[in-house]
């Protein structure tokens, strides 16, 4: 079935060739929008990180380490992970990704996702992969959930289950953007509730969001969800700012 797949990415792409959303010249990937040479200037996050939240040290470590801002507040989920970090085309395709429609992205910033999650974790072990909710008002304003796209299609390659109900949020919240890491947590503070506890309970869930700066709302989702009885929570995104 794969190999299927991919001749029929293969012929698609003969047919409607792709402009790679970096450079815009043609894509050499097959079915995919980022040609290999902007594919290769991406700057992943993969040595030298934080133990629990994934915050990549300035200089080099010679043993395992935990960051201050860890250190001073713990997170809820029990380890994190970004991919790349926020910066040149990653920030330029999660910002169309998450703003202007351009879904025809995912199976890019999913590729990223998927090399993080295989080096980084032991994705067997994972029951559900699950993204950060939005408040139904800015569901209605976006039409859809950039974070549920990630994970459906991340939940569909590690052959697992997305479960996209169980986990809401149940207030509306600021963006986070300008908050510094004591306003994110109280902005986000109680903004989560779980629905179907018996879908939670004894599971190792794995959360998905687009970008992760401090992790303010990817622990206030681990939080609630331990409470309601998740056995571990690990969480994943495409890009740290």
């Amino acid at each position: 079935m794969k190999l299927l797949n991919y001749a029929g990415q293969m012929l698609c792409d003969a047919v409607y060739p792709r402009e790679c959303c970096g450079c815009g010249r043609l894509s050499d990937r097959t079915g995919r929008h980022l040609c290999w040479s902007c594919f290769s200037q991406i700057e992943l996050l993969h040595s030298d990180l934080c133990e629990l939240c994934g915050n990549p040290l300035t200089g080099s470590a010679t043993s395992a380490f935990v960051c201050g801002y860890c250190r001073k507040r713990k997170p809820a989920y029990d380890c994190a992970r970004s991919a790349a970090k926020f910066t040149g085309v990653v920030r330029e395709m999660l910002h169309a990704f998450k703003y202007k429609d351009a879904l025809w992205q995912s199976a890019d910033l999913v590729d990223l996702m998927q090399g993080a999650l295989t080096a980084q974790f032991d994705y067997q072990a994972i029951d559900v992969v699950m993204p950060v909710p939005l408040f139904k008002t800015r569901f209605r304003e976006r039409s859809y959930n950039q974070s549920y796209v990630l994970a459906r299609e991340l939940a569909r390659r590690i052959e697992r289950g997305v479960d996209g109900r169980s986990l809401q949020r149940i207030r509306h919240t600021d963006t986070q953007t300008h908050y510094n890491a004591t306003q994110r947590k109280k902005n986000i503070s109680g903004a989560f509730a779980v629905v179907r506890s018996e879908w939670i309970r004894g599971r190792t869930i794995l959360l998905v969001d687009d970008v992760m700066t401090t992790g303010a709302t990817l622990s206030e989702c681990a939080t609630e969800l331990k409470r309601c009885g998740a056995l571990r929570v690990y969480a994943i995104s495409v890009a740290r700012r």
